[in-house]
């Protein structure tokens, strides 16, 4: 009976070493997937090099047709396009962007952030979401409507969501 159970355990060692050993020596599905998924990042880098390279040429034909319209008839520009380039405009000539952020009740602090730099008033709303994360203002943020302005710094921009005073 002993030397069964001895033989039994040696024969489960054996197969685990052997799983083991095959592991170690051949791919694995996971290598195989790996593979796979460089592969696939490969054709899609590929792909945004092809768009990229037929964006700029649209890109390049948009610009000659805005300069033929803008010399034949001023009026028939897009107004949702004249709108974003007096936004861009604005922001890239140091003049001030004014907006108005909204905020309700369970909003979350990326959503502020978000708004903020969607809005124009700063570059990265991870700046600002990171700053409101701070105990004295994420307890204190207010609901409601708030005029802010791209002058203001982070800190200036806190106090007016949190209702405190500037200084």
């Amino acid at each position: 009976m002993r030397s069964s159970v001895r033989a039994f355990g040696i024969g489960i060692f054996i197969a685990g070493a052997s799983f083991a050993i095959y592991e170690q020596l051949m791919p694995t599905e996971k290598v195989k997937n790996e593979a796979h998924y460089i592969e696939q990042i490969e054709q899609y880098e590929s792909k945004i090099v092809e768009l990229e390279k037929q964006l700029t040429g649209a890109s390049v034909e948009g610009k000659k047709g805005q300069s033929d319209q803008t010399e034949g008839s001023p009026a028939t520009k897009d107004s949702s396009a004249n709108e974003s380039s007096t936004t861009s405009t604005d922001e890239h000539n140091g003049e001030i962007v004014t907006a108005t952020i909204y905020i309700y009740e369970n909003v979350t602090l990326y959503s502020i952030g978000q708004q903020v730099e969607d809005e124009g008033i700063i570059e990265n709303g991870r700046e600002l979401e990171l700053f409101l994360a701070k105990p004295e203002y994420s307890r204190s943020i207010q609901k409601g409507a708030f005029d802010l302005r791209s002058d203001m710094t982070i800190e200036q921009i806190a106090k007016v969501l949190t209702g405190k005073k500037i200084n």
